[in-house]
Parts: C-alpha cells; sequence; structure tokens
C-alpha cells in the first residue's frame, strides 16, 4: 500500500492525457488504444505477480468515449478477475462519507461549522471546539489511528471479529494533537471515525444505509455495498484478499475475514467494481449531480492553514488534490486495505475518471508497490508511443470554478518540475502512513 498506487494513478492519470474527447454521443467509441492498454495491464502481472494469485482491476472513463473497463490476473487459483469482481476500496469509502455530510448540511440537520461538542460526548484528546468542517478536509489537528505504534493493522495479533466502542479506541490510540484546530492539516483517519458517529445522530441511521438511500440506489450501483464490516451479501463476486497475516512472509488468502474490527476503528467499509467507482467519480466531480452547487464548492475548498500536511497534498472535504504531486491537475482519493489497494481520480483538464483496484495490500511491503511501477512503466511505454497524438487531439479544459490552472505537461511532471519516471514513488496514493491516505 506505501508506493503502489500512486505509481498505478499516475500511470492512469497519464492515460487519461491520451485520450481524444471527440465522440458520439448517441454511439460513444472506443477508447482509440484500448487494446494497447490491456496488454499492457497483462504484462504487469507477467513481470511482478510471480507465485502470487494477484489480480487488477481498472476504469478509465472519458468524456465521450465508452468507458473502459480492463482486467488480469487471478482472484484466487483458477478464478480470474472480472469486472464484476468486488474489491474493498479502503479510504475511498470517505468520498462517500464526505458527500453524505454535505447532504445532511443541505437539509439542515447539521451545519459544517457546528463543533464536535454539539454532537459528541468530552473524547481524549478531541479539542470540543473542532468543527465538522475541519474534521471533514483533516484540519482538526486529531492524532491519526494509523499513526500509532500499537494500532492494530499489519500484525500477526490482530482480532478481526473485535467491534471497537469510540470510546475505547480514543482511550488506547490517540496521542496528543498535531495543533489546535483549524492550525495544522495532518491526513487522518480518525477523523472519519468522528464523522460517522455524527453522521448517524444527525440523519438517524447508520452511515451504510444513508449512503444506499442517498447515493447507490439512485445512481444505481448495484455492485457498490457499504457496510459496517458484516460478510458482503452472497452471490456477490468477491475477489480474494492475499496478505501475510501471520507476518512469514508468504502470502495467505484472507477470504471470509471480518471487517469488523477496521469499521470500528475508522469509517465504514466500502466493496464495489471498477466500473461502478468510476461511475461514482463521474457523478461526483465531473457530472456534479450529487451535490448542490454551493456544496459543490465547499467541498472543493482547501483550507488555510500555517502549517501545512506533512505530505505534500490538500485536503478538500473527502477529497485530495495530488496535482502538486502528480504534476497535473487531478483530485480523487485512494484507499487500501489488508489484502486490497485503491485508487479514483479524476483529470479535470481531460475530463478523465481514473479508477484501480488490486486483490494485495500491506503485506508484504514491496509487492503492490512492485507491481504498480512496473504498471507505470508499462503503461507509460504505450501512452508515450502515441504523443503525438496526445499533443495535438487532447484538449485543454479547465473548470469553470478556476480550482485549476492549465498546464501542458507531457510526459507528467512531479514536484517542482521533476520528470516522473517509471520508479517514480508517490506514497501519498498509497496511505503513506499505514492505511491513512488510502
Amino acid at each position: 500500500m506505501h508506493d503502489s498506487i500512486r505509481k498505478l494513478v499516475i500511470a492512469v492519470a497519464a492515460l487519461g492525457l491520451a485520450v481524444s474527447l471527440k465522440g458520439c454521443a448517441n454511439d460513444p467509441p472506443e477508447l482509440p488504444f484500448a487494446s494497447e492498454l490491456q496488454e499492457a495491464l497483462d504484462r504487469v502481472l507477467q513481470v511482478d505477480e510471480g507465485d502470487h494469485e494477484i489480480g487488477i482491476s481498472a476504469a478509465v472513463q472519458v468524456s465521450g468515449y465508452r468507458t473502459w473497463l480492463g482486467v488480469s490476473g487471478n482472484s484466487h487459483a483458477g478464478v480470474p478477475i472480472t469486472p464484476d469482481m468486488l474489491f474493498d476500496a479502503g479510504s475511498i469509502a470517505k468520498t462517500f462519507e464526505a458527500a453524505l455530510m454535505l447532504k445532511l448540511s443541505e437539509r439542515g440537520l447539521l451545519d459544517l461549522d457546528d463543533e464536535v461538542s454539539r454532537w459528541l460526548p468530552p473524547l481524549r484528546n478531541v479539542a470540543g471546539n473542532i468543527t465538522i468542517r475541519q474534521l471533514l478536509n483533516h484540519s482538526s489537528g486529531v492524532f491519526n489511528v494509523f499513526e500509532h505504534p500499537d494500532f492494530p493493522w499489519a500484525r500477526a495479533d490482530v482480532d478481526y471479529a473485535r467491534r471497537w466502542d469510540l470510546e475505547d479506541v480514543f482511550e488506547a490510540f490517540v496521542l496528543d494533537p498535531y495543533g489546535p484546530p483549524g492550525t495544522v492539516q495532518h491526513y487522518s483517519s480518525t477523523n472519519y471515525l468522528l464523522i460517522t458517529a455524527i453522521a448517524e445522530r444527525a440523519g438517524g441511521a447508520t452511515v451504510p444505509v444513508q449512503v444506499q438511500s442517498q447515493f447507490l440506489d439512485p445512481l444505481g450501483l448495484a455492485h457498490t455495498v457499504m457496510s459496517m464490516g458484516e460478510p458482503e451479501p452472497p452471490g456477490d463476486a468477491v475477489a480474494h484478499p492475499w496478505f501475510d497475516a501471520d507476518l512469514d512472509g508468504d502470502l495467505e488468502d484472507m477470504s471470509g475475514m471480518s471487517y469488523i474490527w477496521i469499521a470500528s476503528l475508522t469509517h465504514p467499509v466500502l466493496r464495489t467494481t471498477a466500473e461502478d467507482l468510476a461511475r461514482w467519480i463521474q457523478a461526483l466531480y465531473v457530472d456534479r449531480s450529487i451535490l448542490t452547487p454551493r456544496s459543490t464548492e465547499q467541498m472543493l475548498a482547501y483550507p488555510e492553514v500555517s502549517v501545512p500536511d506533512p505530505e505534500g497534498t490538500r485536503c478538500g472535504l473527502g477529497v485530495i488534490d495530488f496535482s502538486e504531486v502528480l504534476g497535473v491537475p487531478a483530485i480523487g482519493h485512494g484507499g487500501s486495505m489488508l489484502g486490497y489497494s485503491a485508487a479514483a481520480l479524476y483529470l479535470p483538464e481531460h475530463e478523465a475518471v481514473l479508477v484501480w483496484l488490486v486483490n494485495t495490500g500491506e503485506s508484504p511491503p514491496d509487492l503492490a508497490g512492485e507491481i504498480m511501477g512496473t504498471t507505470w512503466s508499462m503503461l507509460s511505454e504505450v501512452l508515450q508511443s502515441h504523443e503525438a497524438e496526445v499533443i495535438e487531439k487532447s484538449p485543454r479544459r479547465k473548470l469553470s470554478s478556476g480550482h485549476w490552472s492549465a498546464q501542458d505537461c507531457w510526459p507528467p511532471q512531479g514536484v517542482n518540475g521533476t520528470k516522473l519516471e517509471s520508479g517514480f514513488v508517490l506514497p501519498l496514493l498509497t496511505s503513506a502512513r499505514r492505511g491513512s491516505r488510502w
């Protein structure tokens, strides 16, 4: 999870730059070099899969073209990955929770500037004057539980079936704040543990129930399931998660593992397909059909703080601005879980939505990174062969809100204009802080 997704996201982000946006609205054409992209995905696993049963599911959605869905590799022995298989999307669930909070605000059930003390009892190392907005954009200063040395994550002694009480989480894993509320931005999954509790109180139902009625049903996202860690519904095809649970250096098939522990420690569990996730990102950032214009503006606003996030990104309400890291305007989120890694981005200048899911994450620490690094190399090779076509046919589109500035940068440039080579490390897109970022 550490560096894996970031490399893939760069590769897929570059893909968006290579796509012509012309097409018939009634019968959109296929992406111009879809077959080459599929061949690249296949080559990734030929290089890096080794003896592991690893698979990839990807989606690229660009205005004017049919959504490209690519899969490669296996769920488990003898069972290939298919586009309808569910993956755990980790912290991408935060995009749904933030949208839900904005919906609750639109309905007058809460105010984003409400203080935490209005909704929750006193909790250890949580200032009562922190606002909901500061929780959503990670400017609360609240310590990230993933950074606690005893946090039950990539360890052999995790009780996956334990449901943690809110107070117990803060007593055990929440250390001193990073700073006073509103002065420091530091990505912290603990913020969304508090958001989950507030959303339940304000909405009168669990977050999964509200997300189902507000988003999944209206959008027809039939292959997306949010839960508090319960098993997936019978009949859903789920990519088997692979993770070194006993820390012996070998991956184990973790199918059937309870997710109750992590849902009660951070936020609800999101299982989805690449296609459904691409449709969600399209609706949220491109079509802007989920929220009112005012709510969307608030979602994409980034706080002015004295101490910026140490990883170099900016966080809005459930959204991360990766532009400085990727060298091109890019917003979205990533996620990881024991056995899964995920990424979802929108490139506004090219109206491209990019999603990638893999059925391993966290351990051994280099496996996902190796897969993503090779994916970047393979896809970059394909894209560079179409460089002239990219420059000639890809229009530079910008959001009218002014959050983005035009950048003609191919190949993509890194921070301070550094060229992004195949080995470029992208920890921000891979939960560099042990499950946190994604």
